[in-house]
């Protein structure tokens, strides 16, 4: 399953703080895994803090969280991101939480939108971010089809 999702970001290790009454990775963190431990994904699109600087950002407009796995105390965790789709305005992308055997623990499906800071409205991602995400999106088709069924669209 690894390769279906090429971006790798950082291990975390399910704590007793991350675990509610069920004994189970409480539903919260699931969300806090895809945004913190997202290495170098995110800043790799060309958004980082010195792009939120020049006056643009990207706001999550919608998300889907599938679990399929429970996730225990003492697992090891690792969310892997594979981009889905890119048009001038958004962006789709999943992030797989998977677990050291590479089982996909749960999906994490997400779409933004670019924003001009500005006047906080949708604005066109520059060609530069485009073209760097169109080539992701390419790359990661090459890994194959995605193989769970998409909840998310964009045109």
């Amino acid at each position: 399953m690894k390769d279906i999702f090429p971006s790798e970001g950082a291990s975390v290790i399910v704590s007793d703080d991350m675990c509610d009454m069920n004994g189970h990775m409480n539903v919260r963190h699931y969300q806090t895994i895809s945004m913190d431990y997202d290495g170098t994904f995110y800043t790799s699109l060309g958004f980082g803090e010195d792009y939120v600087a020049r006056g643009f950002s990207s706001f999550t407009v919608e998300q889907n969280i599938r679990y399929l796995k429970e996730c225990l105390q003492g697992e090891i965790l690792t969310p892997r991101f594979r981009m889905l789709n890119v048009n001038r305005k958004l962006h789709h992308f999943v992030c797989a939480i998977c677990k050291e055997s590479y089982e996909v623990a749960a999906l994490v499906e997400t779409v933004e939108i670019h924003i001009d800071m500005s006047v906080r409205k949708s604005a066109e991602i520059s060609d530069e971010i485009f073209e760097t995400m169109v080539r992701m999106l390419k790359e990661h088709e090459l890994s194959g089809d995605y193989p769970f069924e998409k909840k998310l669209r964009i045109k």
